[in-house]
């Protein structure tokens, strides 16, 4: 793998919830996280608090392999608890559910520790050109650990678009959030590198997430 280090298997839901029903789809994502976990998964639940989704819901679960994933998935699948709240969603449906897609790490993976706050920002980015994305990360690495901000770089293994690059920034709270979007807008280093990634791919969308 690039730079050295072992690449994450990253497996994503998006769930939508119905007005008045958000609280129910919490609980039952609650519950659904708590099996997959069970079964081996390192599993978390983020709410989007801002742009693309917002109020959505995002159940995301990660695994050191494909293998590993694809244990795991038969595991939790198969358990009697899982079965029952997909009972229950058919007789009381509280939103709906997208994925899982299937993506993996390229650069700085998941830390042990989850942050608070993820800036998820999407790109298009034709597939002959995904690795040019790929060599400015380490720049932009660099530049955001001036703020204590760390990132990470994803591509899709299975999912509805395949020309399409996430890169995240992680923030340990909405004021750390702010002050160093206040630092990174007036660096020009920044916006030059933010530039170079405009002329390779296009931003699609932007999403600000809060841990759960």
């Amino acid at each position: 793998n690039e730079r050295g280090y072992k690449m994450k298997i990253i497996s994503v839901r998006e769930m939508s919830p119905s007005t008045g029903k958000e609280a129910l789809m919490e609980e039952r994502i609650r519950r659904a996280s708590g099996v997959m976990a069970r079964h081996g998964a390192v599993s978390r639940i983020f709410k989007v608090g801002g742009g693309a989704g917002a109020g959505n819901y995002f159940l995301m679960n990660l695994f050191n392999s494909f293998s590993d994933a694809a244990t795991c998935f038969q595991k939790y699948s198969a358990d009697p608890e899982l079965e029952k709240l997909f009972a229950e969603r058919a007789l009381n449906p509280a939103g709906e559910i997208m994925g899982p897609e299937l993506y993996r790490s390229v650069y700085g993976d998941p830390p042990a520790t989850p942050a608070t706050i993820l800036v998820n920002r999407v790109y298009h980015v034709p597939r002959g050109k995904q690795q040019d994305i790929i060599a400015l990360a380490p720049e932009l690495d660099t530049l955001m650990k001036k703020v204590d901000v760390s990132i990470g770089v994803a591509l899709p293994v299975i999912s509805s678009d395949h020309e399409m690059m996430a890169v995240t920034y992680r923030f340990s709270s909405m004021d750390h959030w702010g002050k160093s979007l206040d630092v990174m807008v007036e660096n020009k280093d920044f916006q030059n590198l933010i530039t170079k990634a405009n002329e390779i791919g296009t931003l699609k969308m932007t999403r600000i997430m809060n841990l759960m």
